[in-house]
Formats: structure tokens, C-alpha cells, sequence
């Protein structure tokens, strides 16, 4: 009746069938399911402003802040979710200034895939050496950030404070990227400015 190709033809288009249903019920169920870790501590120690310029052609003086902070967080529940692929960390400063307009910079950021997920304590670190998986905290200790963090209008002065957040992106094998707070700062973080 039917040839070998038609039959191919329709086993394929079954296969494909059965998996895509598969899938969506896994993407599904995942994001009902997702978990939510609490949110953990960051610890900012030392946020200065100086004046000075980047390493590029025709760069203008303007002011450029660094910030040194700690982070202690559990993302037990993120990693060993059974659908987790990798997570992407990163700190941003959400500040106003006077003029009313809110402004976000990213400062630090990282990527952990689940097979980086047995030592923790070496993220920020570059240490590439696995050991045995204990308790998933993340603990990145006195850090520095790792971009440029500078005000569009080329100065701090009208900024008072500002709020340091560590947030999450969760990338799953299925379904879609989900995201949320890791850890905050205890209150807003003051900038103060150090002459070079």
C-alpha cells in the first residue's frame, strides 16, 4: 500500500509530533514550578567617584565611579532545578538625579552553567579547579566592578545615592528566560567623591 519513503514520512512527522508536545508540557511545568531563592545580603565597602578619563581616543574628563562590594546569596534552588541550563548574575545601580531622570548601569556580571555549579566560592575568582559540591551559596568576597560606571551628563554631582541589586536571568534547557532579585543592598548606598 504505502511505499518505505511515506512511511518514514509518517513516522517522522509522529516523532516530531510526540516531542513537541513532550516539550511544552516540560516548559510548562517548569514555569509553574519555578522556584524563587531569597533574596541575599550585598555589602557595599568602598564606592568612590574620581575624576579622570577612559583609555580610548578623544575621551573626555568626566567622572567615573568604581564600587567594591561582597555578595552572600543561596541559589540552591535555581541550580538544582532539573531544567536550569545556566544563570547569568548581574549587579546593577539604579540612582535619580535631581532632574528626575532614573538611570540603571550594570557593574559586574557573571555566567554559571550547572557544570560550574560544584564550587561557588570561585566565582568572581577565575579558580578553575572543581571541588565537591557542599552548599550552592554564592559568596563572591570583595569584588570589584567590572565596568565603567559613568553619568550620561559626565558628572556625580547631582546624584545623592544610589540602589546596588544584584539580579538573575535563569536560562532553561525549554521554555522561556526567567528572571528575578538575587540579593539587595541594606538601603540606598551614598557616593561620595575622592580627589585623584
Amino acid at each position: 500500500m504505502y511505499s518505505t519513503l511515506q512511511r518514514l514520512n509518517h513516522f517522522g512527522s509522529i516523532s516530531t509530533t510526540f516531542i513537541v508536545v513532550l516539550l511544552s508540557l516540560i516548559s510548562l511545568a517548569s514555569f509553574l514550578t519555578q522556584p524563587v531563592p531569597e533574596v541575599g545580603k550585598i555589602a557595599v565597602s568602598d564606592l568612590i567617584v574620581q575624576r579622570g578619563r577612559l583609555n580610548r581616543w578623544a575621551a573626555r574628563e568626566e567622572d567615573i565611579a568604581s564600587l567594591r562590594f561582597s555578595v552572600k546569596t543561596d541559589l540552591t534552588p535555581l541550580l538544582t532545578s532539573y531544567n536550569t541550563k545556566q544563570l547569568y548574575l548581574y549587579l546593577t545601580a539604579a540612582y535619580v538625579d535631581h532632574a528626575g531622570a532614573a538611570h540603571e548601569a550594570v557593574l559586574w556580571d557573571r555566567i554559571i552553567t550547572r557544570a560550574d555549579s560544584t564550587d561557588f566560592r570561585a566565582v568572581g575568582k577565575g579558580n578553575t579547579k572543581p571541588r565537591v559540591m557542599r552548599n550552592p551559596r554564592l559568596n563572591v568576597p570583595e569584588s570589584r566592578s567590572h565596568y565603567h560606571w559613568r553619568n550620561p551628563s559626565g558628572s556625580f554631582r547631582t546624584v545623592d545615592n544610589a540602589n546596588i541589586t544584584l539580579h538573575y536571568s535563569l536560562m532553561p534547557y525549554v521554555g522561556i528566560l526567567t528572571s528575578g532579585i538575587a540579593a539587595e543592598a541594606q538601603g540606598s548606598v551614598d557616593i561620595t567623591y575622592k580627589k585623584r
